[in-house]
């Protein structure tokens, strides 16, 4: 009966994992549209001797876009590890159930 609890456990992870990749593509988005605004930006410049880096909206995007990467490295690594767990319980769920068949045949 372990591997009930296990299994909901399990479960549990799989919805925590699931939550957290639909952060990643959403911060994914974010990342794409700062960087859209950032070429924007310096095709705006392109043609003057101005320097694009020193744009008050520039430097925003550009800010926006390496903490939104850090949080996606962060969600990547807490994805990792859920993912190390639900293989582990996936494996304990398994050997509860060879050896819950195995006593009942026994005890048979």
């Amino acid at each position: 009966m372990a591997f009930l609890a296990l299994a909901s456990q399990k479960s549990l992870l799989t919805l925590q994992k699931n939550f957290y990749q639909f952060q990643y593509i959403s911060i994914q988005n974010q990342i794409q549209a700062a960087t859209a605004q950032m070429t924007a930006i310096e095709r705006e410049y392109s043609g003057s001797n101005e320097d694009c880096t020193d744009d008050a909206d520039y430097i925003y995007y550009s800010d926006l876009s390496d903490s939104l990467e850090t949080e996606k490295d962060s969600i990547d690594s807490q994805l990792t590890a859920i993912e190390n767990e639900i293989s582990g319980l996936k494996t304990l769920v398994n050997n509860n159930i060879k050896s819950s068949c195995t006593l009942n045949l026994i005890s048979s």
